[in-house]
């Protein structure tokens, strides 16, 4: 098995905002971290094939996530919130983009402090760079890269998907990575995106804890029909406090193309 290896860069590349809170396609409406996901992963392809410059950081990106922060600390100060069962994914990460989900990896410090962008690279190839914000937690492994939120209620997987040769391929691994890490799924509609992606977003709930969750997936070809794949999970209780900061990560990821550009 070719081993793939993780750079790091200082960064933080964001291609273009979103302004709806919510995406629509197909009749099937998703609000919060799911339409934040496939608003960007489908509106912000145009952005995206700019070719963002690492280091860029637009003024309003910041404020809507400062914003929701803000928010997101009100409501975790209110007794419903602190009287309520959480997901906590620091404890049990829903690896659902792991080769073998059945083999979970033990964590492996990362080479390089969370604010910088991790790199993906695939024989030496750069195939899929993503900057994480910098109160969440990395865990590096050969293929993937994750990472969860402070409070351990969100969670995101970016991988490398060994095997897959077209999309349908890719949908199929990532829904039994799902399937391993959720019961009770429910997909909503697939979405293409304008580069030839995919997103897949839905609801569940964690096999351990019993909780509802919300889930979205983003299948992409970073060339030479290579697949990989970045998935968010959260907690269903505080979806809607996290969408502008998934938004943010997604403006982050760049593939293989656009990390060969010049910084």
């Amino acid at each position: 098995m070719t081993k793939l290896h993780i750079l790091a860069v200082p960064a933080l590349a964001l291609t273009m905002i979103v302004p709806e809170a919510f995406a629509q396609r197909g009749g099937a409406v998703r609000t919060g971290m799911r339409g934040a996901v496939v608003g960007q992963m489908v509106g912000g392809d145009a952005g995206a094939q700019t070719g963002a410059k690492v280091g860029v950081v637009t003024g309003a990106t910041r404020a809507a996530v400062d914003r929701e922060a803000q928010r997101r600390a009100e409501y975790q100060a209110t007794t419903a919130y602190q009287t309520a069962p959480h997901s906590d994914f620091a404890a049990a990460p829903p690896q659902v983009l792991a080769a073998e989900p059945a083999a979970v990896p033990a964590p492996v410090a990362p080479p390089a402090p969370p604010v910088e962008e991790a790199v993906l690279q695939k024989g030496g190839r750069p195939v899929l760079g993503i900057t994480y914000p910098r109160d969440w937690k990395q865990t590096i492994g050969d293929s993937y890269v994750s990472a969860v939120s402070a409070d351990g209620q969100a969670y995101s997987m970016v991988s490398i998907l060994q095997g897959a040769t077209d999309k349908q391929t890719a949908v199929a691994k990532i829904k039994k990575g799902l399937d391993y890490y959720l019961q009770d799924v429910k997909y909503d509609e697939q979405t293409d995106t304008k580069r030839g992606g995919i997103v897949i977003t839905g609801t569940g709930k964690g096999k351990k804890s019993g909780l509802p969750v919300v889930f979205a997936a983003g299948i992409v070809n970073t060339g030479a029909n290579q697949f990989a794949g970045a998935a968010f999970v959260v907690d269903d209780r505080i979806d809607d406090y996290y969408k502008e900061t998934v938004r943010q990560i997604c403006e982050t990821l760049r593939v293989g193309d656009q990390l060969a550009e010049k910084r």
